[in-house]
């Protein structure tokens, strides 16, 4: 399975957690998604660099940014260009994240018209209070319509993303988010634990003293709320930060997971091929001018064992599926059980990890320390 991951670099506003690569001045668009075509079709043209030959494409992803800004005749383009220069599944799935506010009936509809069968949605809360201290472009009457108006145009496949763990969420108010979920009939959801990231607006509002950090504490409460909720409402938590019903897994992101290959297109994206990385420049005006050359710019390095070891451990402990022994002993060339003895028989003892045939996996509590244990896996 191999992906292609298209980076739109532009925001309506500023969300005072957000440390992507983004701009708020939209001028440029046009002359963007024609580098980002450009790209696509010099990287389909060397495909060898990132692909075997005929490998087929499972899975595109719009990814931002808010990818939403594009017109639907934009977003085709992009699509277009890729079905010229690859080879693709018939049965892909092709994501595209968006705000709220910007998916109206018309919208969605489109959408669906132009292939797009996968919505991310970046609900985060349906309070008010919290949309407008994290400064979003929508509010939770919003919130709510879109969701509406994607399953009444037939995109039914949708993820909704929630934040926890911030100041000002009551557990009370995250079990109403949760349950708002519930009484939606969505099947994945992302959740994910609010992290002040460095040179963002909350880092700064926090250092000013305007807003104050959650403890460690209120995390961990609403993430084992989050596993409750899960387990009474028949959620399958197959990855620390996602959740599922009735199989219906992002199929991109189980490709990082699973250590599949992708391909970064667009300003800041990055690319794995098992053999090296490689990540574009983030800056929107030299991504553009040199892509109107057919330069492509970007940075890459070649993995060395170690790395490919421990990208391997840090994504796959985090879902459910765990590490497989035997993957791991092939990309380290060394026995994983026998380098690890100590380390697994500590956290196998305190009950945060399961050996289960021929697969290491965290248990629910396990889940809490997950960056601590795989920390503890890696070579050094």
């Amino acid at each position: 399975m191999s992906g292609i991951y298209i980076h739109i670099p532009y925001c309506k506003k500023s969300c005072f957690y957000c440390d992507f690569h983004f701009s708020v001045n939209k001028k440029n668009i046009g002359e963007m998604v024609q580098a980002i075509k450009n790209e696509i079709e010099y990287f389909g043209k060397n495909q060898q660099y990132f692909f075997d030959t005929d490998e087929k494409i499972n899975t595109i992803y719009f990814g931002g940014g808010t990818p939403s800004l594009l017109t639907p005749i934009e977003l085709a383009e992009i699509l277009n260009k890729i079905y010229k220069n690859y080879n693709i599944s018939q049965k892909i799935e092709i994501t595209l994240e968006a705000n709220p506010d910007n998916l109206t009936a018309e919208y969605c509809q489109n959408l669906k018209e132009i292939g797009i069968n996968r919505l991310s949605i970046g609900i985060q809360s349906f309070f008010d209070e919290h949309l407008k201290w994290m400064n979003r472009s929508h509010n939770s009457e919003q919130a709510l319509n879109c969701i509406e108006n994607a399953q009444k145009s037939g995109l039914k496949n949708l993820n909704l993303d929630l934040i926890y763990g911030f100041f000002g969420l009551t557990d009370k108010q995250w079990n109403f988010n949760l349950e708002t979920i519930e009484k939606t009939g969505v099947k994945h959801i992302s959740c994910y634990n609010l992290t002040v990231e460095e040179k963002t607006p909350l880092k700064k509002l926090i250092e000013k003293g305007k807003y104050f950090n959650s403890d460690e504490n209120k995390s961990i409460l609403q993430f084992e709320i989050l596993q409750n909720w899960a387990a009474k409402n028949n959620w399958d938590h197959y990855e620390i930060s996602n959740l599922c019903k009735e199989n219906n897994f992002s199929i991109h992101n189980c490709s990082y997971w699973n250590n599949e290959k992708y391909l970064g297109i667009g300003p800041s994206a990055h690319s794995f091929n098992h053999i090296k990385r490689h990540w574009n420049i983030a800056d929107n005006k030299v991504y553009i001018e040199n892509l109107s050359k057919n330069k492509p710019c970007y940075n890459s390095e070649i993995l060395s064992i170690k790395e490919k070891y421990n990208d391997y451990i840090l994504t796959s402990l985090r879902t459910k599926w765990g590490i497989e022994i035997d993957k791991s002993n092939k990309i380290s060339g060394f026995d994983f059980l026998v380098q690890n003895g100590k380390t697994l028989e500590k956290y196998i003892n305190s009950a945060h990890l399961i050996i289960e045939k021929n697969t290491i996996k965290l248990s629910k509590s396990g889940m809490l320390l997950a960056d601590k244990i795989a920390s503890d896996l890696f070579l050094v």
